[in-house]
């Protein structure tokens, strides 16, 4: 027939990792079947099959779901085919986004063992009311659990998750760690005697004493452990606490006796008017941490309070400033070189350009030891191949056993199939990389509708526009590297938000374009002004 096939993506999941490590798992049953279907229908052609082993349908955060989701925004795909609306989500909310998706571009879904095909009004109809059956029994099973996690509790039982600090797992049961346990008993006394955790860091610190993970004990870790009561024996779930059946490692009066020392987590509302633009996109390239919003205060002669708002590493509120030498930026200065900086991008052409066409001959250079490896699982797949047929040649000529060669095939075998996976999966990269050529012109569109809007919006509008635009900001001692999104048009107004808000879809490529180094002239330097001296990188 002379009618052009419709591409199809098949999509399989499985949540259990047993099920992925099986022989002949679920997710095997779902391709087949999906294959299958695909030869029964007139025209319809495999394009390409999304595997998604061991990942839960609770999110759209799923690997082979993302590479579907931009092979349909590229067109590749005119079907997406399902064992049954289950394995792409249990969600209703993010089976609507991903149908509103499939409609914007044409894609159709259809469930196999449904008999649905959105095509049809009938078809929605059915869709949506498989898809509410779907989510009432995942919440009914949620229900279950919180009521037999109550239940446990009840009785005293640990109910799972991070085992605490000092305490160790065996059979489902907490029992003391040998040497964790001390620590904590000394943690306990210690705060009672010095209520301070800094000189409770200190000291765990002076002694060589760790965490589990990381270097430091962190402020917030120690605070944790403090008020937990399950170091007395108790167990606390949904805001009730129950008397344990596991070993207490202090008595109930010298937790008291912390909790009366500890101060009163009452927050103090200052309310600052104001808005962190950059708030979620800063990160520090010294301690790898975010940098959050913060601000000190300062008295004026006349004695009024002048807050002056700055972002901080957060590595250093949770532990000490000496973890890190960047410590802070002043707010004002920083938000204000980046939105000046994006502003004068769109009038230097030449300058992105440039960018773009290094990062593009970047990203081709990075594709020669994937074609390498291409090569060589290939060659050597033919070579394997060769070996099975010298065997099989070798017995119809009578110069080899039967059990040896069986036994030479099936290993042959077993080298091809782990070749094999590994041969396409470097395929796949070679697809996603080729797939990654940034367009100068789209970043430059953007960045000019950003000029156009930005001074328009208000500073909370602002700050969403930024977070649409940058994907993150970079920090160094003496520049900043700006990571900047591929995006569809920015337009003003609150109620059109949803059309210069694309930065909501967490499958957007990054276009990856990199401020320059400030000493060519072109970058943008962290050399705070005169009125802000002393308050930038570093103080």
């Amino acid at each position: 027939m002379g009618d052009k096939p419709i591409s199809c993506g098949l999509y399989t999941r499985v949540s259990s990792r047993h099920q992925l490590e099986s022989n002949y798992s679920s997710l095997e049953a779902q391709k087949e079947k999906l294959e299958a279907y695909c030869k029964s229908q007139e025209n319809y052609a495999v394009y390409r099959i999304y595997e998604d082993g061991g990942h839960s349908a609770d999110s759209l955060n799923r690997p082979a779901l993302k590479e579907l989701l931009q092979d349909v925004r590229e067109g590749k795909l005119n079907c997406v085919l399902a064992y049954k609306i289950d394995r792409i989500t249990r969600s209703v909310k993010d089976f609507h986004v991903l149908m509103e998706l499939f409609d914007r571009y044409k894609v159709k879904f259809v469930s196999i063992t449904q008999s649905l095909d959105t095509q049809s009004p009938m078809g929605r109809l059915l869709r949506n009311i498989l898809l509410d059956f779907a989510q009432f029994e995942r919440e009914m099973t949620a229900d279950r659990t919180r009521d037999k996690m109550q239940q446990r509790a009840a009785k005293g039982l640990w109910n799972g998750g991070n085992v605490p600090y000092g305490y160790q797992n065996q059979e489902k049961r907490l029992v003391p760690h040998p040497i964790e346990a001390e620590r904590v008993q000394f943690i306990f006394h210690q705060y009672a005697q010095t209520p301070s955790v800094a000189r409770l860091r200190q000291e765990l610190s002076l002694r060589g004493w760790h965490p589990r993970v990381g270097t430091y004990w962190g402020k917030m870790p120690l605070s944790y452990i403090l008020a937990n009561p399950i170091y007395c024996g108790k167990v606390r779930f949904n805001g009730q606490r129950h008397e344990g059946e596991h070993e207490a490692l202090i008595d109930e009066a010298l937790y008291y006796k912390v909790q009366s020392l500890q101060p009163e987590r009452t927050q103090i509302r200052t309310r600052i008017e104001r808005v962190f633009l950059l708030k979620g996109l800063l990160k520090c390239s010294m301690c790898e941490s975010f940098m959050t919003p913060h601000y000190t205060q300062k008295r004026r002669k006349d004695r009024s309070v002048n807050r002056i708002a700055y972002y901080r590493c957060t590595k250093t509120m949770h532990h000490s400033n000496n973890v890190c030498s960047i410590k802070h930026l002043n707010a004002s200065h920083i938000e204000k070189q980046v939105a000046d900086y994006l502003m004068q991008l769109c009038q230097n052409s030449s300058l992105v350009n440039l960018t773009i066409e290094e990062l593009n001959r970047d990203q081709k250079e990075e594709l020669k030891p994937l074609q390498q490896e291409a090569i060589r699982l290939r060659a050597r797949l033919d070579e394997v191949e060769r070996e099975i047929d010298r065997y099989v040649y070798a017995l119809g000529q009578g110069t080899a056993l039967l059990k040896r060669v069986e036994r030479e095939v099936l290993q042959r075998e077993k080298d091809k199939e782990a070749l094999g996976i590994q041969y396409d999966s470097v395929q796949r990269k070679l697809r996603d990389q080729a797939a990654r050529n940034y367009d100068a012109e789209i970043v430059l569109k953007t960045l000019q509708d950003f000029r156009k809007v930005f001074d328009a919006l208000a500073p909370q509008e602002q700050a969403e526009a930024l977070r649409c635009l940058v994907r993150d900001i970079i920090v160094y001692p003496d520049k900043i590297l700006l990571n900047i999104f591929e995006l569809a048009d920015l337009t003003p107004g609150s109620q059109k938000r949803k059309d210069w808000l694309p930065g909501q879809d967490s499958n957007l490529r990054p276009a990856g374009y990199k401020c320059p180094d400030f000493s060519t002239g072109l970058g943008l330097s962290l050399h705070p002004p005169a009125e802000h001296a002393g308050e930038g990188v570093g103080r």
